[in-house]
């Protein structure tokens, strides 16, 4: 006998004669339908839960669906999926939901609120972290920035001197072009972002 038998045979002959039986019977069979809900279940439970909470009759959920999906559906297949004697096809049950205006997730969930809280409480905390990260390295940028500057600022100050001291020498100190036309580039994003800081302060 397999084991789902056994254990609800094995349940009858307790409920049979102890004091307690009730209460722990139920206890059990909560547990057991907890255990074997699989999908197909849930969505057979909550089709049904939402379409009555929307006072919508199967042969409209039907008609709506057939709508959508551009072929007839049957207000039996409907009755079928509800009481989970037909399987619900993928196409079917993304139309389900769409035609009783709920997100799919919903009718394969017992806690979508909960999970969606839970959800939403993660990607705030990611949030967070990420706004920490993005701080960090914005800070990093200005510091290399201005390290470049500095850098730049020695150098030309040194190809100024070296005109001044000996104009042969002052080729030494020119970058390579490559180099000057980065470096040019980065200077220019850096004055572009500084003006449009201003502008939006002043504004």
């Amino acid at each position: 006998m397999p084991l789902q038998h056994r254990c609800g045979a094995d349940l009858l002959d307790f409920e049979a004669g102890h004091p307690l039986a009730p209460s722990i019977a139920i206890s059990t069979r909560k547990y057991q339908t907890a255990m074997n809900a699989l999908p197909g279940d849930l969505f057979a439970r909550r089709l049904r839960q939402e379409r009555e909470r929307l006072g919508i009759s199967q042969a409209e959920l039907a008609r709506r669906m057939a709508a959508l999906l551009g072929t007839n559906v049957d207000s039996t297949a409907i009755t079928r999926i509800e009481q989970q004697t037909r399987a619900v096809r993928l196409d079917e049950a993304v139309t389900a939901a769409e035609a009783l205006g709920v997100p799919l997730v919903t009718l394969v969930s017992d806690n979508y609120a909960q999970e969606n809280e839970a959800e939403i409480q993660n990607q705030l905390a990611e949030l967070a972290l990420t706004e920490q990260e993005w701080e960090r390295l914005r800070r990093k940028i200005h510091r290399i920035t201005q390290t470049i500057q500095q850098l730049s600022a020695e150098r030309e100050a040194f190809r100024s001197h070296a005109l001044d001291v000996n104009p042969e020498t002052a080729d030494h100190y020119e970058l390579d072009p490559e180099t000057q036309a980065a470096l040019d580039a980065r200077m220019r994003d850096v004055r572009n972002k500084s003006a449009g800081e201003v502008t939006g302060s002043g504004a």
